[in-house]
């Protein structure tokens, strides 16, 4: 229990760490929904498990410490059914079992690295996910779905490129 409260209690600090503003630049929900966001880039499906489905990059936000990025990005559901959306989950981490996001990576062409979303002491990732308050395995037809992930990208880095899996890479993200 006192690993949960202090897990929990870390991860507000982080998020709070890392104030979320609109394109309006009013301070939004730390989960905002796309209706309240812009667009840096969206993806097309390049996999048959996102058939229908369409990926976007919505916001990236430095931390005052420069080296915490957070990044919202959403997906949605532009065919006729209903989708189970809990497939990207990463492998070349040790990431704990309930972390179905900790697939979608960053990736710098400045610096030639990939950056996966950073792991608390409980091996999750900070990302939308089944811990998180915001998390949403299903996305029902229309719908848009927004999630986020939080990498550890040097301050000097200024672009990102997004790669959700079963996505094209959503490129030239700026970094704000």
């Amino acid at each position: 229990m006192m690993n949960i409260t202090l897990r929990s209690l870390g991860v507000a600090a982080l998020v709070a760490s890392l104030p979320l503003a609109t394109a309006s630049g009013v301070l939004a929900n730390p989960v905002p929904t796309t209706d309240e966001l812009g667009s840096l880039g969206t993806a097309a499906s390049n996999d048959e498990v996102s058939e229908g489905l369409t990926a976007e990059a919505h916001q990236t936000e430095r931390s005052e410490s420069g080296s915490l990025v957070s990044v919202t990005w959403s997906v949605e559901n532009n065919g006729a059914e209903k989708v189970f959306f809990n497939w990207p989950a990463g492998t070349s981490y040790m990431y704990s079992l309930t972390t179905y996001y900790s697939g979608v990576t960053a990736t710098s062409t400045e610096k030639d690295m990939r950056y996966h979303p950073i792991m608390d002491g409980e091996s999750d990732c900070l990302c939308s996910g089944k811990l998180s308050n915001d998390f949403k395995e299903i996305i029902n037809p229309g719908e848009q779905v927004a999630y986020w992930s939080m990498f550890s990208v040097p301050s000097d880095v200024d672009t990102i490129t997004l790669e959700i899996p079963g996505f094209d890479p959503i490129e030239d993200i700026p970094i704000s």
